[in-house]
């Protein structure tokens, strides 16, 4: 696996921690179709949220949710609602969430300092 692959894997495992510690009840991780994947598909509460995951071994290059745009937004919508369909969840009020995993190594340790930021509800 590709090292940009493993940063990955390890950023939607932190973030489905962070998620289940905040109540959300995971249904779904990398839920793919022809047409494309959602990171994790979760339910909080009474709605079913597909969660974009971005994550980066620092912000060398940004801040990770800046890279969301609104093409990005709009494809997981339409996967989310092809998840909703597939799973006879039509009725069931939907968002979009984003949480960026920012890993940072400790100088002088093996271990990650994680940040996590999620921001609910995108347009």
């Amino acid at each position: 696996m590709r090292a940009k692959d493993r940063t990955g894997v390890l950023g939607e495992d932190r973030a489905a921690e962070y998620l289940q510690a905040k109540g959300h009840r995971i249904l779904q991780r990398r839920w793919r179709t022809r047409t494309g994947e959602l990171d994790l598909i979760t339910m909080d509460g009474a709605q079913l949220v597909a969660v974009e995951v971005k994550t980066r071994r620092g912000l060398g290059y940004g801040h990770p949710l800046e890279h969301i745009d609104e093409a990005k937004l709009r494809r997981i919508q339409r996967l989310l609602s092809e998840y909703a369909a597939a799973h006879r969840m039509w009725s069931v009020p939907r968002r979009i969430d984003a949480v960026a995993v920012v890993l940072k190594a400790t100088p002088g340790s093996v271990e990650l300092r994680v940040q996590i930021d999620h921001l609910q509800d995108l347009p």
